[in-house]
């Protein structure tokens, strides 16, 4: 079974050989570590050797980093990875994201308490772009969307559950409206504590959420109890974990407790892979997958 046809199988709640896995980013820093030093693109190499399922190609590093990736190489990027039989994700900024970075985070806040309906717009402002760029992705060959929209921390949703819901889930729904017109597969990304707002993001028109946090107390099963049997889920294999040596038992019980009986799922990382993770750990768990028993459930 190819890549491409096993997360295809997976978001379609079929039968595959193994468990579907992928990684939301790879950090270059990670990729060096991990290569060795060898010659050659590290990432690449992470992809192969880890034999993941997908590929996620960022256009964006998130709403609290200033340095963004370049658009033109990503687009790039995406054309390349289209000749490999890997599913192709691109990593883009969604409407919270792209209203943060064009207001400023204090300010998108201030609006949201004291003038909703001019959050409400700066949320639509801020998705005014993804439908222009979802386009350019398929005509590259993008397979899907992750929308990174880093909306929690470690307790709670940044603005308050009823905020947004009223004034943020709706454009959320719309963009994966779009991005779902033109053929693409859309998954949602945030760190955090999304435990408030998980009923929200399954009326979305979305095709899975990718994060799941365990640091930030986000269980995989727990999720799969709130948002239902269409979504699939992806993630949920904390950096603390990764971070440190692990014995077998160790990651066997970890992965057992991410896979069995979680349904459509992607293993993975709730965030990527990045520098002070232990390689090793992250080597080991990912080869763990291969053999890990899971319910699957349409």
């Amino acid at each position: 079974m190819i890549h491409r046809e096993r997360i295809l199988k997976t978001l379609r709640g079929e039968p595959t050989d193994r468990l579907a896995r992928g990684e939301l980013f790879i950090a270059d820093e990670f990729a060096r570590a991990f290569s060795g030093g060898a010659e050659g693109d590290a990432v690449e190499r992470v992809i192969e050797q880890l034999d993941l399922d997908l590929v996620s190609i960022p256009f964006s590093a998130g709403w609290g980093t200033r340095s963004q990736p370049d658009e033109d190489r990503a687009l790039q990027a995406v054309v390349r990875w289209r000749e490999r039989d890997q599913f192709v994700f691109a990593l883009i900024d969604g409407p919270f994201s792209a209203a943060v970075k064009a207001l400023g985070f204090d300010t998108l806040m201030r609006y949201a308490r004291d003038l909703p309906r001019t959050a409400r717009g700066a949320f639509r402002e801020g998705a005014h772009d993804i439908g222009v760029l979802a386009r350019a992705l398929r005509d590259a060959g993008a397979d899907g969307v992750i929308l990174g929209d880093d909306i929690a921390y470690n307790r709670a949703t940044f603005f308050a559950s009823e905020v947004l819901g009223a004034h943020y889930f709706h454009t959320l729904n719309d963009a994966a409206h779009e991005i779902h017109a033109l053929g693409l597969v859309v998954f949602f990304h945030s760190d955090g504590n999304l435990s408030a707002v998980l009923g929200d993001l399954a009326g979305c028109e979305l095709d899975g959420i990718q994060g799941l946090e365990p640091e930030a107390g986000m269980s995989i099963a727990r999720v799969r109890e709130r948002v239902g049997n269409r979504l699939t889920l992806w993630g949920n294999v904390g950096f603390d974990f990764l971070s440190a040596e692990r014995t077998d038992a160790e990651i066997e019980r970890m992965v057992d407790a991410i896979a069995l009986g979680t349904g459509k799922l992607i293993f993975g990382s709730c965030g990527g892979l990045v520098s002070g993770m232990n390689i090793e750990t992250v080597r080991r768990t990912h080869r763990w997958a291969d053999t890990a028993r899971w319910v699957r459930f349409s």
